[in-house]
């Protein structure tokens, strides 16, 4: 069977549950020095105590994967790099990206960094099935599942999360709900690669609920 083509990117915005418009829901979050994952766009996060930043920035750190693993959101964009504040980073993108490409933010930074999350527990994203559970037809939307953990790109800054279509069910302990099948010319039901809407499920920020 063809397949879709294979371009994981983490979980993408696509736009809030509802008719409510889609104002890029994120907020800001600091990363801490020392931290020993690499963090990319797309890469789900969750927030931790501490330690915090040196002007209260809430702190987070990459989500795990599996079920009854909670999400605060998903990295959006990338503000700067260093301790104080936000509006002075430290350092060169550059310096920690590929040769050239967009930044990253590399394990066991040295500075800390600050970057923005979609926290919104009603924002919809774009995911790529992992076919973990074999290819993946449109009868799976409207049940829940986990997220398959991936190693992002130091060269165009995209996280390697994935949907993990083996733990497809309906137990309200899954991380995401699987709201939609994504509509577009290249991703075909049932093949290789699929892409679907899904819905944080394991929030930080709201309630679960049980698949259907």
């Amino acid at each position: 069977m063809a397949s879709n083509p294979n371009t994981p990117w983490g979980l993408q915005p696509y736009q809030r549950k509802g008719s409510a418009d889609y104002r890029a829901n994120a907020h800001m979050y600091y990363i801490a020095n020392g931290n020993s994952n690499a963090f990319y766009v797309g890469d789900p996060v969750k927030r931790i105590a501490t330690p915090a930043s040196a002007n209260g920035v809430p702190t987070v750190t990459l989500a795990s994967a599996g079920t009854s693993n909670l999400i605060t959101g998903v990295i959006v964009g990338i503000v700067g790099y260093g301790t104080s504040t936000p509006s002075a980073p430290v350092g060169s993108f550059f310096a920690n990206s590929g040769t050239p490409g967009p930044a990253y933010i590399p394990a066991s930074n040295s500075t800390g960094a600050y970057v923005m999350v979609d926290d919104d527990p009603n924002s919809l994203f774009v995911v790529q099935a992992d076919d973990s559970g074999g290819t993946q037809a449109v009868t799976t939307v409207g049940k829940n599942a986990n997220l398959a953990s991936g190693t992002g790109s130091k060269y165009t800054g995209w996280s390697g999360w994935k949907l993990a279509s083996s733990t497809a069910g309906t137990q309200s302990t899954k991380q995401v709900v699987i709201v939609d099948f994504e509509q577009e010319v290249d991703n075909v039901a049932g093949n290789a690669n699929a892409k679907f809407i899904v819905r944080i499920n394991q929030s930080t920020e709201g309630l679960a609920s049980t698949g259907i």
